[in-house]
């Protein structure tokens, strides 16, 4: 006894500290959880654009929404690299775009050519993510 207090006392983290291991348990947990909600979006943007695309849905007010929304949750999901092709791709796209007006529409050559790039990118996306297990 040191202090007038147990030996098993003594410490405050005695009382009041958790183990690391629980603490980096529910981070992961977390991590997790919110890796698997950014991969759900990303994949719910893909789908959305490319069926966009197979829609007829040509004009850049209605393009321009979708690949910002793909390529804004790309860029959330921590895993993939910077030069991800689909990030890459991506912003090439809104920028194609950003120069063109509200009501142009892309040609049959430049929808099908941004219907291929998404679904390269999406299939790299894919390959991309991590495993169970791993």
């Amino acid at each position: 006894m040191q202090n007038g207090l147990p030996g098993s006392l003594e410490s405050p983290c005695n009382f009041w500290c958790v183990p690391a291991t629980v603490e980096h348990r529910a981070a992961a947990a977390t991590s997790s959880t919110t890796s698997a909600a950014i991969v759900a979006e990303c994949v719910q943007n893909f789908i959305t654009a490319m069926d966009s695309l197979k829609l007829n849905m040509v004009a850049v007010d209605q393009v321009h929404p979708l690949l910002s929304d793909l390529s804004s949750s790309l860029n959330k999901l921590t895993i993939l690299p910077p030069d991800f092709e689909g990030k890459t791709k991506m912003k090439e796209w809104i920028a194609r775009l950003s120069k063109m007006g509200a009501a142009d529409e892309l040609t049959e050559q430049q929808a099908r050519q941004l219907h291929f790039d998404l679904e390269s990118s999406y299939n790299s996306f894919m390959a991309a993510l991590p495993t169970a297990g791993t």
